[in-house]
């Protein structure tokens, strides 16, 4: 949904919009055996809302393939997870490419984090895969013990997994 269009002086300039068009929704998959997962891309993990919408909208999970680099993965990689772990009380996959010596380097460290925001288990840079169990009873553990998802304050700002919603009223 965003592209990634970034300039950071003396280490990376990078331009999707100049090959991709952006989506235009939140993608929200069904899993009948298993309930509702939000998958986005890269990028898209720098926006909460996207991720606050596909959690009120009742997923238990969010998936977010992505090549975050050399410069930004160390710094945002598996901050950005946890956060929209914690944010949402859900569980977070970030899934990545290894690292490539040649051409683009990604920073791998595929991951995933527990509603509570702890990294359940993450992969290095190098090709490997990770398996983690997801319980229902950790999300339900956790909006039991934290209750965010009952203490949202509406009445001074917009649910925004409702669409169009003014927010000129609340200020």
């Amino acid at each position: 949904m965003h592209l990634f269009d970034i300039d950071i002086p003396g280490k990376i300039t990078f331009r999707e919009s100049d090959v991709l068009s952006p989506g235009n929704k939140v993608t929200i998959v069904d899993l009948p055996e298993y309930g509702k997962i939000g998958i986005a891309i890269c990028y898209d993990i720098r926006f909460p809302e996207l991720a606050t919408i596909a959690a009120r909208k009742g997923c238990f999970a969010l998936f977010y393939p992505g090549a975050f680099n050399t410069t930004t993965g160390p710094l945002h990689w598996e901050l950005l997870g946890r956060a929209r772990a914690v944010d949402n009380q859900i569980y977070v996959a970030l899934c990545s490419p290894a690292r490539n010596v040649e051409g683009y380097a990604a920073w791998g460290h595929s991951m995933m984090v527990d509603p509570m925001a702890k990294v359940m288990v993450e992969a290095g840079e190098s090709e490997e895969t990770v398996y983690a169990e997801l319980d229902g009873a950790k999300i339900q553990e956790t909006m039991k013990g934290i209750p965010i998802s009952t203490q949202r304050r509406f009445d001074v700002y917009p649910d925004i997994s409702k669409g169009d919603v003014s927010f000129e009223d609340k200020v």
